[in-house]
């Protein structure tokens, strides 16, 4: 049983960043903790996010965020927007408060028109895919990820080509799409390298450049991006065909439960390509893979004990799994269940 399922898909990262994820351009030399308290009390708003951010990262001792979130706030009255970024991000995420995305939004707000690009990026991420009551507006969480990236977010540049390439909040235009990902991906973020590897995966002037994105976001625990350059490795599309140096790709991905990973290493093991022929071994990984919601892993696994080959024979059971196959997508599965 080879794998059939198309690649990895795309999903827009919505990862919300903290101050602590932006670097402090008002301070070249370390500062000690007390001079820090001191001129925060002294009304020093950059003097307050600076020793926020050393509460939070328990830079002189145990993390404190609550006592983070103080200072945060200190900050942003301060008028310190990246304290408001700050601030924003605990309570979006409910770190030392009590989650309120309402709260988030407004703070992000005020940071984004005080001039933070983080508070923009955090903003976006916000309207783009509101929870509880908030809107959604994706056309303006297009322009703030547009300004974001122009500021050198390089998360907003990923997010801005997700947008661009799947005509999320205007059109689609996968030219533009391809550049932003480009600049996310020189900019150092895995996800835009592995969105960048799917752009030129299927073109075959680009398919050697895709395998090697795909690789260097794996390396940098991106799981999706093993998942795609095992399956280069296993085609040989772009690269010589390697199916032992696939096998190790698809384990990196299998076991951080990425399911169609799981699928591929049963196939690998059901038609012996690169490992000896262990029918038992692949059922298990076709076993794993159903249970992380791949498709192709219940389709295999259906098939395994429809043949009765690697399992005891169970026509009841590979109905089920069968039907399960065609609820996750699976269009041969459906045909099956319906008896075509």
């Amino acid at each position: 049983m080879r794998s059939t399922a198309s690649g990895p898909r795309a999903a827009l990262a919505l990862l919300l960043l903290s101050a602590c994820g932006a670097s402090a351009t008002d301070a070249e030399e370390p500062v000690a903790d007390g001079d820090r308290t001191a001129a925060c009390e002294a009304g020093d708003a950059a003097a307050c996010l600076e020793a926020g951010r050393a509460a939070e990262t328990g830079e002189a001792g145990a993390p404190d965020v609550p006592a983070a979130n103080a200072l945060y706030e200190r900050a942003c009255e301060g008028g310190e927007p990246r304290g408001c970024t700050a601030l924003g991000a605990s309570y979006y995420a409910g770190r030392g408060v009590t989650t309120n995305p309402a709260r988030a939004m407004a703070l992000f707000e005020r940071a984004c028109d005080a001039g933070d690009s983080f508070g923009c990026y955090n903003l976006a991420v916000v309207i783009a895919r509101p929870v509880g009551d908030l809107p959604p507006d994706q056309a303006r969480a297009r322009a703030l990820f547009t300004s974001a990236c122009e500021a050198d977010v390089v998360a907003a540049c990923n997010n801005l080509g997700l947008m661009l390439s799947q005509g999320i909040g205007g059109e689609a235009d996968a030219a533009r799409a391809r550049a932003f990902f480009e600049r996310g991906c020189a900019g150092e973020d895995p996800r835009a390298c592995y969105n960048l590897a799917l752009a030129l995966e299927h073109e075959p002037a680009e398919a050697a450049r895709a395998a090697g994105l795909f690789g260097q976001a794996c390396d940098e625990g991106m799981t999706l991006a093993c998942l795609g350059q095992g399956r280069m490795l296993e085609e040989g599309r772009g690269v010589a065909r390697d199916y032992e140096a696939a096998r190790a790709r698809y384990e990196v991905a299998c076991e951080a439960h990425q399911g169609d990973a799981c699928a591929s290493l049963g196939s690998l093991y059901s038609t012996a390509r690169g490992v000896p022929q262990d029918h038992g071994r692949a059922s298990g990984f076709f076993t794993q893979a159903c249970e992380a919601g791949s498709s192709l892993g219940c389709f295999n696994l259906a098939a395994s004990y429809a043949s009765g080959v690697g399992v005891a024979r169970d026509r009841a059971r590979a109905r089920e799994l069968f039907t399960r196959a065609c609820e996750l997508g699976d269009e041969r599965a459906c045909r099956v269940v319906a008896g075509r």
